[in-house]
């Protein structure tokens, strides 16, 4: 499902050199405008978010399951980190990143499997840089490292920023994506 200021998922392989097992995949949430933001990512009753492989996802021993615990340094000393699965807004490790995680039951992720989100996410205040999508219309969401194929459905909450107003005033739109689907099939 897509709005007029949200365009969808974008899944897209990365070459991982073969320092891991399966193939390592980032999914970015598409958008209009480099000034537009994705600031939250998860699921609802109404609305469960889920990340499935039909095979185990790769989990570093030194890598972490949210961006804010994959350490820059780790990642240039261990490739395997570099190439871990995880969830994110607009970051790739933990330097400068201000994400939080609300509610989130990542035991099972952690040991290679799947993520169901009935009742949280992964989000980032508006205010910081890291959810803004810049000149690629895009921010990272997850990376997901597998042998198999990925399918997953999310929900996504964001803004548009419009032009401002007569007195300087910003102007947003929400941006409020619910059911979003992608799948590795899909890769770039």
């Amino acid at each position: 499902m897509a709005t007029a200021q949200f365009k969808g998922i974008q899944v897209e392989k990365v070459d991982n050199k073969k320092k891991v097992t399966g193939t390592t995949y980032r999914i970015y949430a598409l958008v209009t405008s480099e000034t537009d933001q994705i600031y939250s990512v998860g699921g609802v009753k109404e609305a469960p978010a889920y990340i499935k492989s039909t095979k185990p996802f790769y989990q570093s021993p030194n890598g972490g399951n949210i961006s804010t615990q994959i350490i820059r340094k780790a990642s240039n000393d261990d490739p395997g980190v570099k190439y871990d699965s995880y969830v994110t807004i607009g970051r790739e490790d933990n330097y400068g990143n201000q994400m939080s995680v609300f509610t989130v039951d990542f035991s099972m992720f952690e040991k290679g499997g799947d993520l169901i989100i009935e009742d949280g996410g992964w989000w980032v205040l508006p205010d910081q840089e890291q959810t803004t999508a810049g000149p690629s219309k895009r921010v990272l969401i997850m990376q997901l490292t597998t042998e198999g194929v990925v399918t997953g459905k999310v929900n996504i909450a964001g803004r548009q920023n419009l032009k401002p107003k007569a007195d300087g005033t910003p102007q947003w739109i929400n941006i409020d994506a619910k059911g979003v689907t992608f799948s590795t099939a899909d890769a770039k």
